[in-house]
């Protein structure tokens, strides 16, 4: 397998240094600084244009530079647009970023990149390769299973076959992908699928709302 390639966030020169070092000969890395005119959107564009294999962002991103989001809220866009997108929350405040995380799994302490603690920075280092590991097998497995559905005459599926041609694209397409070309007949049912849970959704906020 391919060295992966992170993108680290921060608002911290000194703390990019210290993550340089903890990923040295183990991924290819990139690092982003937030500064003052940093904007949330223009950071989750130039990840998304990389692209990385996954993310780590330090939570206070707010206290080198004067920005209106943190680390969570960078995740949150991030995962929008690409929900499988492995990311990781490191910070020196845990009680806040678990409380403002949405997954508290994410969150790592940041002294596992510090050097402090060999037995800790060993287990970070190996967390995300692991996650890394599982993120690209199972997109890859995702692909090839929907390419070797795709080749079935639409005739000779199944409705087994059928449904599981449209979850595996979309699947695929939450990673921000494209989606591929899958013949009319599955599109129109993916579509109804699509329409019945979004009438779902709306039928519970109005039920919440009521």
């Amino acid at each position: 397998m391919s060295r992966a390639k992170l993108i680290y966030v921060d608002d911290d020169p000194e703390d990019i240094i210290y993550f340089n070092d903890f990923v040295d000969g183990y991924f290819n890395l990139e690092s982003i600084r937030i500064n003052n005119d940093s904007v949330l959107e223009d950071v989750v564009d130039e990840i998304l244009n990389a692209p990385p294999d996954a993310i780590v962002t330090d939570f206070m991103l707010n206290e080198k530079a004067t920005v209106g989001f943190n680390g969570q809220a960078l995740v949150s866009m991030l995962q929008q647009r690409n929900k499988h997108l492995p990311c990781f929350l490191l910070t020196s405040h845990a009680p806040d970023a678990l409380h403002a995380t949405h997954d508290a799994r994410i969150v790592q302490a940041k002294a596992a990149v510090m050097g402090g603690n060999e037995e800790l920075t060993v287990l970070f280092r190996s967390q995300i390769q692991k996650v890394i590991a599982d993120y690209r097998i199972n997109l890859d497995n995702a692909e090839a299973e929907l390419d070797a559905l795709l080749e079935i005459p639409l005739e000779k599926m199944d409705a087994h076959q059928r449904e599981r041609a449209v979850e595996l694209d979309t699947y695929i397409e939450e990673h921000g992908l494209g989606s591929h070309p899958l013949p009319m007949e599955i599109k129109s049912e993916r579509s109804i699928e699509m329409l019945t849970k979004l009438l779902h959704q709306v039928d519970d906020l109005l039920k919440k709302n009521a």
